[in-house]
């Protein structure tokens, strides 16, 4: 026993020196001096299986359950332990579930529609023409490609068409960019094989706030279905306004969409334009004969909307401090609640009526004109708020701040109030600028042809201008000799105008007989020489087999060469003939139809294009030339525009 006590103390003394021996006598290292590879390590958890089994793509696995799995469509929850329930209870849960039968017909789902007559039908329900019609309300409505995973348009969904999943923006972004290369390879399509005679219209946009210049080039023609056609075909910066860089811009879309005849360019009067029109001409001459008409004659048009534009900013300019104090007024009367109602304290004692007060964009003279007319209805108002409010007096003693710049140099005192000679100059030129704000409303038609309409404005503006001439008023008559003065210096009678465009009654009946005429002449002689080409390549086998039997008969030759004279005689007998039928036909009245719409010239044109063949080319070509010019910044630039604040008189 003393050696089996004496061992074991010696293997306590071991262990409590951190020493241990061996079997074999050897001595083992202290625990403390043992290497980490001599600690066992945890075990790894093994990577879990990927469900092969095609029932799962219906099932969502979940992770607090172990072994239950819910149905993607009615969320029931279904055990799927591989071991107790396997995936013959999934599938056979599939089978009685309803809405996982609704979702396998969603395809052939069927939704109400009216057709044609009225009658309400079930048309199947398409999932993919959905799509595209949400992407297209993204583009035609201007929205953010966020809009679609927005709160709002997904429960807007969920509630119209439950079983349909939303795409994210990604996708739609994806989408639309497919969507803008399919309409763009069509478009080219259309150019190349149809061949329009198209007109254009440019402008250069400068952004506001990056200062970079910006080139647009619109598209107008006619198809053949005599419904008016406008595309954006190029948008792209450039680096300056010169003449070169706009005319290799024109030559460059050009280029791209494949097209072949122009008609006009509508530019406005900048001098670079002049010279950009001339290099384009020159470089289309060199296209073909048939590129240009009247040998680009015609092909300059200046943009009648920007004249109107030069000749209004004149008259705005000699008011403006009358026009800033009633802006300063009206911005007055929006800053609070309180002086809202103090003014429409004074509406209501001085009868004024009702109406709206908004303000208006300073770059815009049209948003001015609504601005001031409205404020006209209120000059009562305004003026009992000079008497009795001495806070409206006071605040036209403040300081603002010139031009953003901080400061007593950047200060200046507030423009207003306005005053009664003020107000006096004010409705005298709002007398004007209604005359040219309906003629820019006509102008600026983008869905109907304006060419038919422009010398009806043109003329009704002057006339406007000579009544207020003679008018008893010597300063609304000085006024207005000074408007017609400067009508005169842009336009100058016919001087300055494209042909197109007469406006005196006696020239013009003269000079559009001879114009006239001269195109007919010019499509007569294009269309007889396309229909002999076209003859010429549909016979040219048969001329060649033939050919060796008449090759010695000069005889034969000669009379089929006084054939083509007598023949080409016959059609311009025709072709006068039908532009006199033309010129001798009753006017049709411009009026509305039964319907209550507008007079619509293309329709009596595609009704009558069969009794003038030829007559009907021209038009198609000549009645979508665009009075004015579009600008790219009316589709992104912040117009800086305010809601109306309507105010009422219960007196």
């Amino acid at each position: 026993m003393s050696e089996t006590e004496d061992n074991n103390e010696a293997f306590l003394s071991e262990e409590a020196d951190g020493t241990t021996e061996s079997s074999a006598g050897r001595r083992r290292r202290p625990t403390t001096e043992r290497s980490s590879s001599d600690v066992p390590k945890p075990k790894k958890a093994k990577k879990k299986q990927a469900h092969r089994a095609e029932v799962w793509q219906h099932y969502i696995e979940k992770e607090d359950l172990v072994g239950v799995a819910r149905c993607r469509y009615c969320c029931q929850q279904i055990g799927c332990d591989t071991k107790l329930h396997g995936t013959s209870s999934m599938k056979s849960h599939l089978l009685r579930c309803k809405f996982f039968k609704a979702h396998q017909d969603l395809g052939t789902q069927k939704v109400l529609a009216g057709d044609m007559r009225g009658a309400i039908t079930t048309v199947p329900y398409d999932k993919a023409l959905f799509r595209r019609s949400v992407n297209e309300l993204l583009v035609l409505c201007e929205l953010p490609f966020a809009f679609v995973e927005s709160e709002g348009f997904r429960r807007f969904c969920a509630n119209m068409l439950p079983l349909y999943t939303v795409h994210c923006r990604r996708t739609a972004t994806e989408d639309v960019f497919k969507m803008f290369l399919s309409e763009t390879t069509k478009l080219k399509s259309l150019f190349s094989c149809e061949q329009h005679r198209v007109s254009l219209t440019t402008d250069i946009w400068v952004a506001p706030t990056t200062a970079c210049s910006y080139m647009v080039i619109t598209a107008h023609w006619i198809d053949r279905g005599w419904d008016l056609q406008k595309r954006i075909i190029w948008f792209k910066p450039v680096t300056d306004h010169k003449g070169d860089t706009i005319a290799d811009h024109l030559r460059a879309c050009l280029e791209e969409w494949g097209i072949k005849k122009i008609f006009t360019i509508t530019v406005d009067n900048a001098k670079g334009n002049d010279k950009a029109i001339r290099l384009f001409t020159d470089a289309c001459r060199s296209m073909g004969p048939n590129a240009l008409v009247r040998d680009g004659s015609l092909i300059h048009m200046r943009c009648c909307a920007h004249i109107l534009n030069l000749i209004v900013r004149d008259g705005l300019a000699k008011v403006n401090e009358s026009i800033v104090a009633i802006r300063n007024a009206i911005r007055y009367v929006r800053s609070s609640g309180d002086r809202l109602k103090s003014f429409k304290l004074r509406v209501e004692t001085g009868k004024c009526g009702r109406g709206s007060l908004s303000l208006d964009c300073v770059t815009r003279w049209n948003s001015t004109y609504l601005m001031l007319t409205n404020a006209l209805k209120f000059r009562v108002a305004f003026e009992k708020l000079l008497v009795e409010d001495k806070l409206y007096n006071d605040y036209f003693q403040e300081s603002e701040e010139e031009n953003g710049e901080s400061g007593p140099e950047g200060a200046k005192k507030r423009v207003g109030p306005p005053t009664s000679k003020g107000w006096d100059d004010v409705q005298r030129l709002v007398k004007f600028l209604k005359i040219f704000f309906n003629c820019t409303l006509a102008f600026s038609a983008t869905k109907t042809v304006t060419s038919t309409i422009c010398y009806h404005e043109i003329v009704l503006i002057e006339r406007c201008l000579i009544i207020l001439s003679i008018n008893d008023d010597q300063e609304l008559r000085l006024e207005a000799m000074d408007m017609r003065a400067k009508l005169e210096k842009y336009w100058d009678g016919l001087i300055n105008m494209n042909p197109l465009d007469s406006l005196e009654s006696d020239h013009l009946k003269s000079s559009i007989k001879k114009l006239m005429k001269n195109l007919f002449e010019e499509y007569v002689q294009r269309l007889c020489n396309n229909s002999q080409a076209e003859s010429t390549g549909n016979k040219s086998g048969e001329v060649d087999d033939l050919a060796p039997l008449f090759e010695e008969d000069d005889e034969l030759e000669s009379r089929d060469s006084l054939y083509d004279e007598l023949a080409t005689e016959t059609v311009n007998d025709v072709a006068t003939s039908e532009l006199d039928i033309y010129l001798l036909e009753k006017a049709v009245p411009r009026q509305k139809n039964r319907l209550g719409m507008d007079y619509d010239v293309l329709s009596w044109w595609r009704r009558n294009s069969h009794k003038f063949p030829v007559l009907s080319e021209f038009v198609n070509h000549s009645s979508v030339f665009c009075g004015f010019r579009v600008g790219i910044q009316y589709k992104w630039k912040d117009f800086g525009s305010f809601p109306e604040l309507s105010i009422h008189s219960h007196g």
